[in-house]
């Protein structure tokens, strides 16, 4: 991508790390309550990988009623990923029938962009957003959005099991 491939100008120039915000794992997400953080207090945490900054943004945007997509990447002149940009994701969850490309583009302006820094190797909130132009689904059904579908292995297990006793 281009060096400067996004419109967003970064809001949080200073990004003294706070431990309290440390997400290293997919563990530290577990352990959050993402009920009880305010959309406002976001932009405070900061993340050893991208992968697991992704998985913070969706399970957030599950409990406000709306899924993420990965949206733009920047990289350095050397290749380095430096800049990557998650946006909601517009699947609908009305008609089962496929699409054949699905439209997952509303115009909406809810995003979270993290950047890299170079000096401690950790990926910050650069821009953060959480308004939205279209109503938001009950959170409870978000387990119908596309990025929110998903069983536990104890699920798949059960399952092969079920398959196994009709043969």
């Amino acid at each position: 991508m281009d060096e400067d491939d996004t419109n967003v100008e970064p809001m949080f120039d200073d990004h003294d790390f706070d431990e309290g915000y440390n997400i290293d794992s997919f563990e530290d997400i577990g352990i959050i309550e993402f009920w009880n953080i305010r959309d406002e207090d976001v932009c405070h945490f900061h993340f050893s990988d991208v992968d697991i900054a992704f998985e913070f943004y969706n399970r957030y945007a599950r409990t406000r009623g709306f899924s993420a997509r990965k949206n733009r990447t920047r990289k350095s002149c050397a290749g380095v990923l430096k800049l990557k940009k998650f946006t909601q994701n517009n699947y609908g969850i009305g008609n089962c029938k496929k699409k054949p490309t699905p439209e997952t583009k509303c115009g909406c302006s809810a995003m979270m962009e993290i950047c890299l820094d170079a000096s401690g190797g950790r990926w910050f909130i650069s821009y953060f957003s959480y308004e939205h132009n279209h109503l938001l689904i009950c959170p409870r059904l978000t387990g119908l959005l596309h990025g929110h579908r998903f069983m536990s292995e104890a699920d798949i297990g059960h399952m092969i099991n079920m398959k196994k006793g009709w043969n």
